[in-house]
């Protein structure tokens, strides 16, 4: 905790479960190597998957940019509070509605 302040699990199209893929971004670019360090092609043995993880960096950085990214995508099913992402702003945890606001990106939220 304390080096990541945005982290996605996408679900399903229920909602019932996740598409074995997550987003995170860290407070700091020392800690994503460090990270894919730790945990690339580990097993997660308490989990049904036996496939090694797979860490990569991704094409989206930094919070602003995730939200804006996750906006664009922004579904009914997000609204259900497990289906959200963590997002943690000065300490505080966020809903995305709080993190587009104070990230200055809500004006655009697309309705659906």
């Amino acid at each position: 905790i304390g080096t990541f302040d945005f982290l996605y699990l996408p679900r399903s199209g229920n909602g019932q479960t996740n598409l074995t893929y997550a987003f995170i971004n860290f407070v700091s670019e020392e800690h994503a190597p460090a990270f894919k360090d730790q945990w690339h092609k580990k097993r997660l043995t308490q989990l049904v998957a036996r496939k090694p993880l797979n860490i990569s960096f991704g094409d989206v950085q930094g919070l602003r940019a995730n939200l804006m990214q996750l906006k664009k995508k922004k579904n009914r099913l997000m609204e259900a509070r497990q289906c959200q992402p963590i997002i943690i702003k000065h300490g505080q945890n966020l809903t995305l509605e709080q993190a587009l606001d104070v990230c200055g990106t809500r004006s655009t939220l697309i309705s659906l």
